[in-house]
């Protein structure tokens, strides 16, 4: 056995049952799975970007194995879907030297694409009826706000209103589910970058490169599809046609999701203009957060005023 096959064996050994770790602390302790969601992950990425996918690939199944002994098969099995897959695609793309977009989407739709199969899995095999889940989540949640509303007073009235307004909003979060988990699929697989990235530079490798904050930006085309989804929401609830509504919905939470991360890197090189730190910068940022609007309407001015090439001069004198 050559020496290099050699040390792949050992590596893969011992961050296989880092992995493993990392998973059981994620099962068993409150608040750790999306810790251990991205620590898991970011380890494969390392091992098959040292030593090939098929490291990878080998310390999933391990992995895989041994939790179907200490758990149970189907939830090894939803475990090394949910972190496994990602890990090994993102692993590839490492290997390969992929732009900064396909490794941000490409897992991120690998991630749609294992949820949608676990609710298939959850639905038929383990006999649970996802509808009425949320159906019954949606009547509980209603049943306890009307009743805290009614204690504290309210008159009829503002209870219907109020009530009128909770079932809106329910009714949006589902339709916008799509593009909350695609968005929410490409941040975690940021943090697994970063993360895999951190680790190998601190072990004598190489990871990819991210874009810092202020080089943060997005297609042109997000500006029409956030348009173009407040055009389709508003006939979509004018002619009470629920597809397009579902369309219309989806659209206008991408665009907006999109137009907030253009914000982030405009105000990033904002503040980094006026020769602020990074910590504060990162403090100002999660402040800004709070008014996402604010913030979505200046990723829209930058789109379309550019006004981080009005700032270039100023950071170029500093």
């Amino acid at each position: 056995m050559k020496y290099t096959d050699t040390r792949a064996v050992v590596e893969t050994g011992f961050l296989t049952a880092l992995i493993m770790v990392f998973t059981f602390v994620g099962v068993t302790v409150p608040f750790m799975g999306f810790l251990a969601s991205i620590l898991m992950p970011a380890v494969l990425v390392v091992l098959g970007a040292r030593h090939g996918v098929r490291w990878s690939i080998l310390a999933t199944v391990t992995m895989g194995l041994v939790m179907s002994v200490v758990l149970s098969p189907l939830g090894a099995l939803m475990q090394v879907m949910t972190s496994g897959i990602p890990g090994i695609v993102l692993a590839y793309g490492y290997i390969h030297r992929w732009s900064t977009s396909r490794l941000l989407v490409l897992p991120a739709v690998t991630m749609m694409i294992i949820i949608g199969i676990q609710l298939l899995v959850a639905q038929y095999v383990m006999q649970m009826d996802i509808v009425t889940m949320w159906q019954n989540f949606q009547q509980e949640t209603l049943t306890e706000m009307e009743a805290a509303y009614r204690e504290q007073g309210l008159m009829d009235e503002q209870v219907t209103a109020m009530m009128t307004s909770i079932q809106n909003m329910l009714k949006q979060m589902a339709y916008v589910l799509l593009a909350a988990l695609f968005m929410s699929s490409v941040v975690i697989s940021y943090f697994i970058c970063v993360v895999a990235n951190m680790i190998m530079r601190r072990t004598g490798g190489e990871g990819v490169t991210l874009p810092p904050m202020e080089a943060w930006h997005v297609p042109q085309w997000t500006l029409y599809m956030f348009a173009l989804g407040v055009l389709l929401t508003y006939w979509g609830n004018e002619l009470q046609s629920e597809p397009l509504s579902i369309v219309a919905y989806n659209m206008y939470a991408l665009g907006s999701y999109m137009l907030v991360l253009q914000g982030i890197g405009c105000l990033w090189t904002v503040f980094k203009s006026y020769g602020l730190s990074s910590g504060i910068r990162l403090v100002l940022i999660f402040i800004t957060l709070i008014m996402q609007f604010a913030i979505l309407w200046i990723g829209i001015l930058d789109l379309i005023l550019n006004l981080r090439r009005r700032l270039s001069k100023r950071i170029d004198e500093e």
